[in-house]
């Protein structure tokens, strides 16, 4: 582990927080415990806050956060994409440039498509949910591209919604920092979301599965009315099923990377996405999450081949 990267299983649990961020975090966590996570490595925050240093950002930054009036909203938007726009317009120091593209050739051949994650240091808290509020980059593929992810995922911290969210919790702005994951890209046939006990009843014994064919990126993005299924966490037994009619998917763009949307098979669009032996698998991985976490998990999942694999773990902040 060097001082500004590291592998999954490199990072001491009492450094999680600050240097891996809420999603990095949680994927270093999930992978020590042997549970599916695909391989990565964290771009620490160590190395963002070496960045901004290196290129006299910080006073910047803290600056146009002062220009900002709150009660306008063209006001929020046109000073956070200035911030964004000058971050991502600076070089990274060539050091810490050769250092992430050695990490990123141990990952296949180095042209292997990788998710470039942001993983901010206040994300996934208990008693706040940063969930969403910055970048993630699918099927990035290359050196040039991994460099140029990066920063964008730096700069995402100063997203509109970001800093306005902040502000509302009270944060300091200057104890705020942002780790990247960098991690092998899930080309799923089949993703989704699940709950490890259910939010919406407050049922501890209740876990809910949320299936799309393709990416998740169409259930988070609200395109496609996924698949709905509660199902006992101790007995397996399906207590309530929805099968909807799937119409649209996001697959990968082509060999250069990226994303788009093409329409679901018309033999898939209502055939159920989940077969038992899957809707086993996320069962019991629901168990053994929980079972590791001691509280309720929100999971983002994806299945290759019938293997699932988990991408994401976060608290469940609405259950009593």
């Amino acid at each position: 582990m060097s001082q500004y990267l590291a592998w999954f299983n490199e990072i001491p649990d009492e450094e999680l927080a600050l240097s891996a961020g809420g999603k990095g975090a949680s994927l270093c966590r999930m992978s020590r415990a042997g549970l599916p996570v695909p391989q990565g490595f964290i771009v620490r925050s160590e190395m963002f806050n070496a960045f901004m240093e290196a290129n006299g950002l910080w006073e910047y930054v803290f600056e146009k956060l002062e220009t900002i009036d709150f009660s306008s909203d063209a006001s929020l938007i046109s000073v956070a994409a200035e911030i964004r726009e000058h971050i991502v317009s600076m070089p990274a120091p060539e050091e810490m440039a050769e250092e992430i593209l050695s990490y990123y050739s141990s990952i296949g051949d180095g042209k292997a498509p990788v998710a470039v994650r942001s993983s901010g240091t206040a994300e996934d808290l208990d008693d706040a949910s940063f969930a969403g509020q910055q970048e993630t980059f699918l099927f990035v593929i290359g050196n040039d591209d991994v460099l140029k992810y990066i920063k964008e995922c730096w700069a995402s911290l100063y997203n509109d919604r970001a800093i306005f969210y902040r502000r509302e919790k009270n944060f300091d702005e200057r104890s705020i920092s942002i780790a990247v994951v960098v991690q092998n890209m899930v080309n799923a046939q089949k993703a989704g979301v699940m709950f490890t006990s259910n939010p919406i009843t407050n049922d501890y014994d209740t876990v809910m599965i949320e299936a799309a064919w393709g990416l998740g990126e169409a259930i988070v993005s609200g395109i496609v009315t996924p698949d709905d299924l509660w199902i006992n966490k101790k007995t397996g037994e399906i207590t309530t099923e929805y099968i909807s009619e799937k119409e649209t998917m996001v697959v990968r763009l082509d060999e250069r990377g990226g994303t788009k949307e093409i329409p679901v098979p018309e033999e898939l669009r209502e055939a159920p996405v989940l077969m038992d032996d899957e809707r086993d698998q996320l069962v019991e991985l629901a168990r053994k999450i929980e079972d590791f976490y001691k509280k309720p998990e929100d999971i983002e999942w994806a299945i290759v081949d019938g293997q699932v694999y988990l991408l994401q773990a976060r608290p469940i902040t609405t259950m009593k």
